[in-house]
């Protein structure tokens, strides 16, 4: 079970990064731009990427259990919508230090 988790993880990183590294620079390129509403759309329309996206992940996960009873699977649920949710996260810190610097 272990390793089939160490697995899930290391491919949906895998996955993530590269829309983490696009995220990141198109949120770099809007501050030097000093185009912050633009910024706010691109983390609306990423929240909204990321809940459309893997709605069925959640969805699946909970059905599971609430069959099963076993927080395991809870406990992962919350560790994959905590990977997705990175994405936005790690723009809005990276927004907030770099408008302390440019403006």
């Amino acid at each position: 079970m272990m390793n089939f988790l160490l697995a899930l993880y290391s491919s949906l990183l895998i996955k993530i990064l590269p829309l983490l590294v696009v995220s990141l620079l198109l949120t770099f390129l809007l501050i030097k731009a000093k185009m912050p509403k633009i910024f706010y759309l691109l983390i609306g329309i990423e929240s909204i990427a990321i809940s459309v996206l893997h709605y069925s992940t959640v969805v699946t996960s909970i059905s599971l259990y609430m069959e099963e009873r076993v927080w395991i699977i809870l406990f992962n649920m919350a560790i994959l919508v905590g990977i997705y949710l990175m994405i936005p996260t790690l723009s809005i810190i990276l927004y907030r230090v770099l408008r302390k610097r440019v403006y």
